[in-house]
């Protein structure tokens, strides 16, 4: 089952497994020295949580403010260790699931290095559905920064 949203017409979904939750669009604090596409941090029960502007990472325009924008908190899969790590994702129109049989997925024929995250299609009545790979999201160092566990926010982020 995936969750669906858009990114301008097109639609994209995310395993449903991964997602924690999905709250409204809330403020950002803004981090200096990441890329455009890291829209910045909330708190989310009392972690930091970064935030990818999805829209802007796949397309280079910011998601825009609708009533259906929201924020899609998953379990970002990182590193050999116990502990959790939670990525949250902003993008438009997160109102509906689908679910679809894997036959039904081909190979998007997409070999670009620079979008490994973009997986599979599907396609339904209205059309294609693009998978979102949360394990690929991210480039190694941007990765890396958002989520050392050594390392406080501080100096990671450059604000204090």
């Amino acid at each position: 089952m995936l969750l669906l949203f858009t990114v301008g017409e097109d639609r994209f979904g995310l395993d449903v497994r991964r997602v924690v939750e999905v709250i409204p669009h809330v403020n950002l604090k803004r981090l200096p020295k990441t890329p455009d596409y890291v829209a910045g941090l909330f708190n989310y029960r009392s972690i930091a949580v970064p935030v990818i502007d999805v829209s802007k990472m796949i397309s280079g325009e910011p998601v825009r403010r609708h009533l259906s924008t929201r924020i899609i908190v998953v379990d970002y899969p990182y590193g050999n260790d116990e502990s959790k790590h939670i990525l949250g994702l902003l993008a438009e129109h997160v109102t509906e699931t689908a679910n679809f049989d894997k036959s039904s997925f081909m190979s998007s024929g997409r070999g670009a290095q620079s979008a490994e995250f973009l997986g599979d299609i599907a396609m339904d009545e209205r059309g294609m559905v693009q998978c979102i790979h949360i394990n690929k999201l991210l480039p190694v160092e941007l990765r890396d920064k958002l989520f050392s566990p050594k390392v406080d926010e501080e100096t990671r982020f450059g604000v204090g």
